[in-house]
């Protein structure tokens, strides 16, 4: 009887666990659409959809994009609160000299977090 009761309130607990977890790993992945090419960590990205998904470190973030199930990119930048909710995904960028764009910063709909990157 007491092996049952122990082994009861571990599958409760397991299951509460992977259900938070799954919770915090959907807060921290997205999709985008970069409607142009562009450069992050020095990477080159090809217009088109993308996932995100971004692992902080208070503030600081390591971010991957995934093209379909593989990693094309990975750079360091950082999750802050821009203060206001966004209404539509998008991605700033800035433009080099050659007349390339690098990614400054991505906001998500719905959402007053913003990811920023390093120039």
């Amino acid at each position: 009887m007491k092996l049952t009761k122990t082994l009861s309130f571990t599958m409760v607990a397991i299951a509460f666990f992977v259900t938070a977890g799954a919770a915090a790993r959907s807060k921290d992945s997205r999709s985008v659409v970069l409607r142009s090419d562009v450069t992050v960590a020095g990477t080159h990205l090809a217009s088109g959809t993308y996932g995100i998904t971004w692992q902080t470190h208070s503030p600081e973030a390591t971010v991957s994009f995934s093209k379909g199930s593989k990693v094309v990119a990975t750079a360091e930048g950082k999750v802050v609160d821009s203060g206001r909710t966004y209404q539509s995904d998008e991605v700033m960028y800035d433009e080099t000299a050659d007349g390339g764009r690098v990614i400054r910063e991505i906001r998500f709909k719905g959402s007053s977090e913003v990811i920023e990157f390093n120039p």
